[in-house]
This record gives C-alpha cells, structure tokens and sequence, in this order.
C-alpha cells in the first residue's frame, strides 16, 4: 500500500466509500488556536475556551479532500496579489512569524483531550479488536495501562507537532512489536485521530498536518507481514 493510498485508507472509514460524519449532539468542544495561562484559568485566549458544538453534519466529501491535500503536501497558504521579491519577503516573513502546528491546535491541554479522546475510541473499535493481541491487551491490561499509555501519547504528539515537550516512552518498534499491525490496522487508528480532531472541531490545516505527522510512525509500527 502506498503512502497516498493509506492516507485515502485512513479518511475512508476502513475501505468503504467515503465517511459522512453524523450530526453532533449539542455538547462544548474545545475551542483550538488559543493559550491557556500557567494555573489553567480560562481567559480569552484559553486554549479550553468552550463552544457550543455544531449538530450540522460535515460536508459530504471533507474527509477525502482533506486527505489527498495532506498526501499532496499541501500545509502552506501562499499570499495572493503580490508578485516578485516583494511576495517572497513578505512570504518569508509570515512564515518566520507563524505559530507553531502545536500552538495552533490549542496546546498540551487540547492535545491531551484528544488523545484521551481517541484512546478510548481505539479500545472498543470492533475493526482493530479483530487482532488477537489487541483483543487481549483491551480485556486484560487496558484497566490499568490506558492512563499511562494515554500520557505517552500525549508526550508523543505534543512533540510532533513541535511543543516543548519529548517523548519518553518505549521506542515505537518496541512497544508496537507483539501486536504485529498491519498497514489496515494503522490506517484505522489514523481513523479514530481524525474522527477526534473532527469531534474538538480542529481546522482543516492542522488535521492535514497531524496526519501527515502520524504518517511518520508507519514503519516503526506496521510489523505484520504483507
């Protein structure tokens, strides 16, 4: 499977034509793109402003947008209506003045939330509880790894998408190796992600981003003969 064929894989809901995603229940999403002060009070620029939830459903074909521009590349907006040197300073410009992907999605405290989001999603997904070893981990250990594992994760994206942090876990081979993954079993993790970013209402360019960050870990964790 090619690395634009998983992408599609991932945004396509297991192979079966393309997800719509259903309407929200009126519930308070995270608000991304702000800060959150260091005793975590919630101010106008509060990484955990909280919004009312959408219930209009997503627009048909998103997924699959999102997912052919993140395999093409595309997490950049040029500036239109300049031309010459001048488009390439001030392109320079914004581009050294541009928030990091971590502060753009909101933080350590939006990233947690959902990775504790998906994490829990990952647990009772019927598609990855088809793998044996999957099954064994979620009946018998998850109780009692899911939180800590949840704290790698965590570790893990903030570092990817540039935070100041540093994952401290296994390395990726070694903590994947005994559940032999397939590349279909990575794409629905993948999955589960986007449908958690979707959920906090993450912009399009960050999950494009994200994906492609999570993309990264294919080889490390993929094991599973062809």
């Amino acid at each position: 499977m090619t690395y634009r064929g998983l992408l599609d894989t991932i945004w396509m809901d297991g192979g079966h034509g393309p997800r719509v995603l259903q309407p929200r229940p009126p519930e308070r999403a995270i608000e991304f793109g702000s800060y959150v002060n260091q005793e975590d009070s919630m101010t106008d620029r509060s990484a955990e402003n909280l919004a009312p939830s959408s219930t209009t459903p997503a627009e048909p074909g998103l997924t699959r947008r999102v997912a052919l521009a993140g395999a093409a590349g595309l997490v950049g907006v040029g500036i239109a209506g300049i031309s010459g040197a001048e488009a390439q300073t001030d392109d320079a410009t914004a581009t050294a003045e541009e928030p990091s992907l971590y502060e753009r999605v909101g933080g350590i405290f939006a990233i947690a939330a959902v990775v504790d989001r998906f994490s829990d999603a990952i647990i009772t997904n019927p598609k990855l509880n088809e793998n044996p070893a999957l099954k064994a981990w979620n009946e018998n250990e998850a109780e009692f790894r899911l939180p800590g594992l949840k704290f790698g994760r965590t570790q893990w994206v903030a570092a990817l998408a540039g935070g100041p942090y540093e994952y401290t876990g296994l390395p990726l081979e070694e903590a994947h190796k005994d559940f032999h993954l397939t590349a279909e079993e990575f794409a629905e993790v993948g999955a589960e992600i986007v449908r958690a970013l979707e959920y906090f209402k993450v912009p399009e360019r960050e999950i494009q981003e994200l994906v492609a960050a999570y993309m990264t870990a294919m080889p490390q964790v993929v094991t599973a003969p062809e």
